[in-house]
Formats: structure tokens, C-alpha cells, sequence
């Protein structure tokens, strides 16, 4: 339990190392999910920010994911990668793979929709300049094709997360609090295991899948870490990746994580906590 006099610091060498913090997350992580082996997963994509457009292909083995990223009419990156993947809800998956391949870190993540046709998803980067230890994302949805999904429809930025407060036990000893402040930044605390008593104020991202579950993002200043999990606040479930350089050694922490999840009682609305008029 985090005790009032637990000591803080800033200072990120005094964090316990991120190789250390990522082992027992994967104690309460769903199955893997073989459901899509044999399968073509062709995406008429753009990115988010730019809104340029791409096709990424993705053909699954039991092995391996085999994929293709397609722009103006060129192949400009391909390979054939291990990855893991998770059904969360029938025909709702969470996949995430390293591209081996790469001259420096790089790993994609998304949240892939059968039933409606629609991805959305962010290739996540380490070791760029300025800052080599900073995760950088580049966001994209997509439609499947010949899913007849449509762009119209793609996933949208949400704020209902926004005043909620929510427990993720993401094993036997590692438990963390997370409240979404706005739309751009929420706050975490490590209540039990490795990391207690630390916490930080980040930078996120929110879109909605389906009823009452989410594609969460994060990128922390402090260690660099890009996290990314689909919260399912139905089932009480997620799942998820934390994808960073060790704050000591430089080594890779490419995670693969699942929680339980237990929500607080809501925040008031802002509205609620104004006082009213004056009867006088």
C-alpha cells in the first residue's frame, strides 16, 4: 500500500531501471489469439497528423506477420516479423510487432476491427535525434479493404475517459492508478510493486473502438517510454505495450502487458462544482 512518506524524486535515475519494472507484467496477459493465421489484412490508410495516404498489407502465419507499406505506388518498407496479437471482444484485436529490420527501434501497434472494417493504429520510434531515449509516434487509421468500411467512419478521438479514475492490476504485486485529466494529458501513480510511489503527468491520446472501450496512448517525458493498451471497461480487462531504452543500460524494454481494471467513482462534471446562483 503507497504510504504518505513514501519518498519522490524527479531525478530518473532514482527510478527502479525499466528492464526491472517490466518483469511479472505479462502475469495477467490475455491469451494470444490465433485467429487470424492465413489471413490478409490489406489497409487503405493515412497518416493522422500529415493525412498522407499508404497501403499496408499484413499477412499472418502462426509465425510470423509478413508486411508491406506501400506509398505513392512504391514498396518504401517491408519484412517478416514475429508479433503478438489478442482478441479482446469477437473481431476486436490488439497487435503489436517489432520491425526487426529497422536501423533503430520501431514498432507498430493497433487496434484491428473485423465486424466494422476499421484500424487505428501508431508506428512507434526510438534511438531518432534530438533526444535518442524519446519515443516518437506516427499515428494512422485505415479501412480493410474490402470490408466496405469508410473513412467517415473511422475511429473517433474521445473524452469519455475524461474525469475517470481507474486501477490497473497488472499483477499479483504491480498496481497503477490512472486518472484522464483532459484531452491531452492524464496522470499515473504506482500504488504497489516495483515503481511505488512514482508517478508523472503525460501527454496521451484517446479514441473510442466500440462501447465503453478505448485505445489509450501515452509518451513519458521523463523515461521516454511509448505506452499503448486497449481498455475494455466492460470486460475489466486490457492489454497493452510499453516500448522504451533503459534508462541505464540502453536496452531495448519492448513489453508486452494485460491489467485488470477497476474503475473509482466518477469525477463531477465541472458544472456540478460551480456554485449555483444566488437565492438572495
Amino acid at each position: 500500500m503507497l504510504s504518505a512518506t513514501t519518498p519522490f524524486s524527479w531525478n530518473k535515475e532514482d527510478w527502479a531501471p525499466l528492464t526491472e519494472m517490466a518483469d511479472g507484467f505479462d502475469e495477467y496477459l490475455p491469451d494470444l489469439s490465433r485467429a487470424l493465421d492465413g489471413r490478409e489484412i490489406v489497409l487503405d490508410a493515412r497518416y493522422v497528423d500529415s493525412g498522407n495516404s499508404f497501403t499496408l498489407s499484413q499477412k499472418f502465419s502462426s509465425s510470423a506477420v509478413e508486411w508491406a507499406v506501400i506509398e505513392n505506388g512504391t514498396e518504401t518498407a517491408h519484412g517478416s516479423d514475429s508479433y503478438e496479437l489478442f482478441e479482446m471482444q469477437p473481431g476486436l484485436f490488439y497487435l503489436h510487432y517489432l520491425r526487426a529490420g529497422e536501423d533503430h527501434p520501431v514498432a507498430l501497434s493497433a487496434a484491428i476491427d473485423t465486424v466494422s472494417g476499421q484500424v487505428t493504429g501508431a508506428v512507434g520510434e526510438l534511438g531518432l535525434d534530438p533526444n535518442p531515449a524519446a519515443a516518437r509516434q506516427s499515428w494512422f487509421q485505415g479501412q480493410i479493404a474490402g470490408s466496405g468500411a469508410v473513412p467517415e467512419a473511422a475511429h473517433i478521438a474521445t473524452d469519455e475517459l475524461i474525469g475517470r479514475r481507474v486501477r490497473y492490476a497488472y499483477s499479483s504485486e504491480d498496481v497503477y492508478d490512472h486518472v484522464y485529466l483532459n484531452e491531452n494529458i492524464f496522470t499515473w501513480l504506482c500504488v504497489g510493486g516495483t515503481e511505488v510511489g512514482v508517478g508523472d503527468t503525460e501527454h496521451c491520446t484517446y479514441y473510442k473502438l466500440r462501447e465503453n472501450t478505448y485505445l489509450f496512448s501515452w509518451l513519458e517525458k521523463n523515461l521516454g517510454v511509448e505506452g499503448m493498451v486497449l481498455i475494455d471497461l466492460a470486460a475489466h480487462r486490457t492489454v497493452g505495450i510499453q516500448f522504451a531504452l533503459d534508462q541505464y543500460c540502453g536496452e531495448l524494454v519492448n513489453l508486452t502487458m494485460g491489467s485488470y481494471a477497476q474503475e473509482f467513482e466518477r469525477t463531477p462534471a465541472i458544472d456540478t462544482a460551480r456554485p449555483g446562483p444566488s437565492t438572495k
